[in-house]
């Protein structure tokens, strides 16, 4: 396994395919675009760039309860989406924060049906102008809380993109909307080269991730009726505030889903940590540097995380975090790297939002007034790799003074079977990566 400098580093992408359908009948009136978003194509190039007429706001001025809630929709639906995607088996990992804001961006060109749909699948609350700017404090407070005196305490990076068929229509206010909240610009490609317009695509995405998540989009998926592509990367590299010592790494035995055992690289701490052990669970809150985002690892019994998975909700999770206290913790923990890529379409139509998915009846007409668009695929690729290296920080030194007494409680808690982790920032409680490690090897 490869060894890097800092803990921990996370890349990920999604990206929804619109595909142009035959329209409907009687398709509703819808005021015509102002203009085309289309411009001469650079020579050689192949590939020009847009945005809306609005600058992205780079100073959102949110109402703070709406920040929260939107804090709370998306882990509502961080968590919806893992009770589907439980029910594979083996490994897992993904952020809901990333697909969540993917599909943020293609709410804002739905209407109708289509869009009623997805409003209640996001457990959005607020109205639309409302929920997009929410959108963006929130991804501003997660920036911010990535900073310690001002500077980076570790990466934090999100980048929106869409990927338009040239000369193709798309409406101004779409586009304006995204630019605005999102910084999304429009490039414009040619899907009958789908081929190109793939390794174009999968090139920025690999930029954004630091390299991590290559091939999003597999061959044979973009085709000449592909209208929009739309891309959301999100990369995350930090260090623990105390590291683990790499001389205290050993084997150790896991035990997997099915009683059997495997040995694999433990590591191991004794300090004090915020922790909770009651009947069948445990916990543990491991804090990053700067203090305001931490790796929550939630095990329950031996043989129960499966009936655990089918209950996990905001509300557990809640109920969890309000139980951690400061406690003496004797840790072991695998060291792991794990890789996930698969089409959300099916746990999307589950969650509610089939219409969206449907040729003739998807109602995208906010993007385009012609209303012949459908998402056509939701591609989403994690990575992760944990392990002991880290690097202390002024913020870790900082927040690790606070200790002045010894702890009340002492606990000792062996993540030595499968177990869910999740990576949040601490202020808003917003679930930016959540997964299963099922088998560490």
């Amino acid at each position: 396994m490869k060894i890097l400098r800092t803990l921990l580093s996370v890349g990920l992408a999604a990206a929804i395919m619109l595909t142009a359908c035959a329209p409907l009948a009687e398709a509703p009136e819808k005021p015509a675009p102002t203009k085309p978003v289309e411009a001469p194509q650079e020579p050689g190039a192949g590939i020009s760039e847009f945005s809306g007429k609005d600058a992205y706001i780079t100073n959102p001025q949110a109402d703070p309860q709406a920040v929260k809630a939107a804090a709370a929709a998306n882990n509502a639906f961080a968590l919806a989406l893992y009770r589907q995607l439980a029910d594979n088996e083996g490994d897992l990992f993904y952020s809901p924060y990333s697909i969540y804001t993917a599909l943020m961006m293609a709410y804002a060109g739905a209407s109708g049906e289509t869009a009623k749909q997805m409003k209640q699948a996001l457990a959005i609350t607020a109205a639309d102008s409302e929920a997009h700017a929410a959108q963006n404090a929130l991804n501003h407070t997660l920036i911010n809380n990535s900073l310690f005196s001002g500077k980076p305490a570790f990466s934090f990076n999100v980048a929106n993109q869409l990927w338009g068929q040239k000369d193709f229509t798309f409406n101004e206010q779409f586009l304006n909307t995204l630019s605005a909240n999102y910084g999304a610009g429009l490039k414009t490609v040619d899907f009958s080269d789908s081929e190109n317009a793939r390794e174009l695509i999968n090139l920025w995405v690999a930029a954004q991730t630091n390299d991590k998540i290559k091939d999003l989009i597999p061959t044979g998926v973009l085709n000449a009726l592909t209208r929009l592509v739309i891309t959301n990367a999100v990369y995350f590299k930090a260090a623990w505030m105390n590291q683990f010592e790499t001389g205290d790494t050993a084997q150790g035995s896991f035990t997997l889903a099915d009683g059997s055992q495997v040995e694999v690289p433990m590591m191991h701490a004794q300090r004090s940590m915020q922790a909770f052990v009651g009947e069948g669970l445990e916990a543990v809150e491991l804090p990053y540097e700067g203090g305001m985002y931490s790796m929550l690892l939630i095990s329950p019994a031996q043989g129960s995380l499966a009936k655990f998975e089918k209950t996990f909700d905001a509300e557990q999770l809640n109920a969890i975090l309000g139980a951690l206290n400061t406690a003496s913790v004797t840790l072991s923990l695998p060291k792991f790297k794990l890789e996930s890529s698969f089409s959300l379409s099916g746990a999307m139509k589950t969650l509610g939002m089939s219409d969206a998915f449907s040729p003739g009846i998807a109602d995208f007409s906010g993007m385009e007034s012609t209303r012949s668009l459908y998402i056509s695929d939701m591609l989403h690729k994690a990575y992760v790799d944990v392990n002991e290296e880290g690097t202390e920080a002024a913020a870790a030194t900082a927040i690790a003074v606070g200790m002045t007494s010894m702890p009340a409680e002492s606990y000792t808690i062996n993540f030595d079977h499968p177990f869910i982790f999740l990576i949040r920032d601490i202020q808003t409680n917003t679930i930016l990566f959540i997964g299963r490690m099922a088998d560490p090897r």
